[in-house]
């Protein structure tokens, strides 16, 4: 299910999409069972310096960023990229590479005790070759936490209240800014997918 949460006109009869959610893909047993797979399955570690960082440091402050391969968990979740791709091309317009199947995802873990938090940011390539097109974020959280929202700024910050609820999936450009506030209390995961194209022309 998915439902067009915002778009923007660039002329009179050009449309572009700018995210696209879909509330409760995901159940709770689906969720739990997502969770427990990339635990039992992940093959290593983000390199910190691959997150987004300005001259005095990294904005993401993430207790921890598990990497798993695509082709490792796409039985769980190929049901959702399916669709994110077919939404990628006919509604965004974008001409997509894959999903390759040796291409990694971030599974992030924030903890309150860490106060753990992702401060304002794009998602871009540094390719010579591809760009980065659009973001699929899916709420993976497994017990209940409070702060940890995910915002945009577009003309303002926006919050997407759908989104907190395990289960549900947005996408939305890579070049648009986004940021996760400090977790309160609990623990939020995330899995994170990048959908790649073309270079921009």
């Amino acid at each position: 299910m998915k439902n067009i949460i915002e778009m923007s006109t660039q002329s009179e009869d050009t449309w572009k999409y700018l995210y696209y959610t879909w509330p409760d893909f995901f159940n709770k047993e689906e969720v739990e069972q997502i969770c427990e797979f990339i635990e039992n399955n992940y093959i290593g570690n983000e390199d910190p310096r691959n997150a987004a960082h300005n001259q005095q440091g990294s904005y993401k402050q993430i207790s921890s960023v598990k990497l798993i391969d695509y082709e490792t968990v796409e039985p769980l979740i190929s049901r959702l990229v399916k669709q994110a791709f077919q939404t990628a091309n006919l509604d965004f317009g974008y001409i997509t590479f894959g999903p390759h199947c040796n291409e990694y995802l971030l599974y992030n873990t924030y903890q309150s005790k860490d106060k753990d938090y992702y401060d304002w940011h794009f998602d871009n390539s540094k390719s010579p070759t591809y760009d980065l097109k659009l973001t699929l974020l899916v709420n993976l959280s497994t017990e209940p936490y409070e702060g940890g929202e995910f915002q945009t700024y577009i003309h303002s910050e926006e919050n997407h209240p759908g989104f907190e609820n395990p289960g549900s999936a947005i996408m939305f450009k890579g070049g648009i800014f986004h940021r996760v506030k400090p977790i309160i209390s609990g623990t939020r995961k995330s899995l994170v997918m990048f959908i790649n194209g073309p270079k921009f022309r």
